[in-house]
């Protein structure tokens, strides 16, 4: 059986080839324009990174879907798992099984429509034309390669982080929060992109909040992060920055 430092690597490996042939298919992500979310995006903001299963992406809802193009594109190299359509979203899921040491490991890459879509039918964060206009290219590490790949801004990518609110995305908000602090614009922008504005401060109050104070949070971050620098220290200022958002 593989070890799993083993199967992170070679699934970060595939996922750096796909994302090399996802590039030239589409004009380096231009056409149709990819924003990277999730857990690799996360390497453009702050000098951590940690293993993730998948790679996610948004984009703008068009009039003709932009996931009916993707589809086709990755159908040549992945399966598709799961595609829908709805009104004002979309959502498709490819994979691809790879083998490490004889084990079947799944690769999959995630794109979503118009929304980002959590677990709960109120966690919607809208896709719109100021997600796209203030997203910026930069150069994300994947493997051994670097790929020069657009990210939301830093605001747009704390609500993401926000209103997912699963335990990885937790240990991504601390150390966000603790690097790059509380952007002046959040509370402004969680009304623009945020139908159901009340569920940001409730996941923060109800989720996040309690998560980090909890006295095993230390221990998860750098198992998470494979860094001993989050201390109790950092976790009571992150937690005192967190705090300024809901006041």
């Amino acid at each position: 059986m593989p070890k799993a430092i083993e199967m992170m690597k070679a699934r970060e490996e595939e996922i750096s080839n796909l994302i090399e042939f996802l590039s030239n298919q589409t004009e380096g992500f231009e056409k149709p324009k990819l924003i990277l979310i999730g857990g690799y995006a996360l390497r453009a903001f702050v000098p951590y990174s940690r293993s993730t299963r998948d790679c996610d992406f948004a984009l703008k809802r068009n009039k003709e879907w932009n996931l009916d193009e993707i589809r086709r594109i990755l159908s040549k190299e992945m399966s598709i798992e799961t595609f829908e359509k709805k009104n004002t979203f979309g959502y498709l899921r490819c994979i691809k099984m790879i083998k490490v040491a004889k084990k079947l490991v799944k690769v999959s890459l995630d794109f979503m429509e118009g929304e980002v879509r959590g677990r709960k039918e109120q966690d919607i964060v809208v896709i719109d034309d100021k997600f796209i206009r203030n997203s910026v290219k930069t150069k994300i590490k994947i493997s051994e390669e670097e790929h020069m790949m657009y990210v939301p801004s830093y605001t747009d990518y704390l609500i993401l982080k926000i209103i997912s609110a699963r335990p990885s995305d937790v240990r991504d908000i601390a150390t966000l929060v603790l690097e790059r602090g509380v952007p002046e614009d959040l509370k402004e922008r969680t009304k623009e992109i945020l139908p159901y504005s009340d569920v940001f401060k409730k996941k923060l109050e109800e989720s996040i909040m309690p998560i980090i104070s909890d006295k095993r949070f230390i221990d998860s971050w750098r198992g998470t992060f494979l860094t001993t620098e989050f201390d109790e220290e950092n976790k009571n200022k992150v937690l005192r920055k967190l705090k300024t958002i809901i006041e």
